[in-house]
């Protein structure tokens, strides 16, 4: 029984986008950046990166990472446009937000969908690793100065916070 391929979504033709753009900015070819993928032992044909940059073929998680490195960029760079700000994009599985808060969650700085009784903690706690959960919290997430960006932290958060900071500090 044949199946019917899943369609490309909005990140995918993104990132086929980006792949396509990034290799045009660093002026290589296909069949260019396909050695820079087969010495990094993830081969991609050039004929399949065509298809990537076309929409025509899925890029799993193991061919963005590679094509990333490849590139010389974070896979978070093509996944999502190149601006931050207020113009709005389509985050598969979450629909139009503004570039600004797609790469401030990617970032890990907040999450994309809002969840009831989530604290800042919270988040980072679940997405960021030991000993980088509080950086962005600290600077505000990049974000020019305003009001305390620790004011909404609940004093046990707060204890946390500097526990984490404790730990970084302590690393180096």
């Amino acid at each position: 029984m044949a199946t019917r391929p899943v369609e490309i979504g909005p990140t995918g033709r993104q990132t086929a986008t980006n792949i396509e753009r990034i290799r045009t900015l660093l002026g290589i070819s296909q069949r260019q950046l396909a050695e820079r993928l087969t010495d990094l032992g993830r081969p991609i044909p050039s004929t399949a990166l065509s298809k990537i940059e076309r929409g025509d073929r899925r890029c799993d998680v193991d061919d963005l990472a590679a094509l990333a490195a490849a590139l010389g960029v974070s896979p978070t760079t093509l996944l999502l446009p190149p601006v931050a700000d207020d113009t709005t994009t389509t985050v598969t599985g979450a629909g139009q937000v503004t570039t600004r808060h797609a790469w401030d969650w990617a970032d890990g700085i907040h999450p994309l969908l809002p969840r009831e009784n989530d604290s800042a903690l919270d988040h980072a706690t679940r997405t960021r690793p030991e000993g980088r959960r509080a950086d962005h919290l600290v600077t505000n997430g990049g974000n020019p100065p305003g009001p305390n960006p620790l004011g909404h932290l609940t004093k046990t958060e707060l204890i946390h916070l500097l526990d984490d900071l404790k730990e970084a500090l302590l690393d180096g």
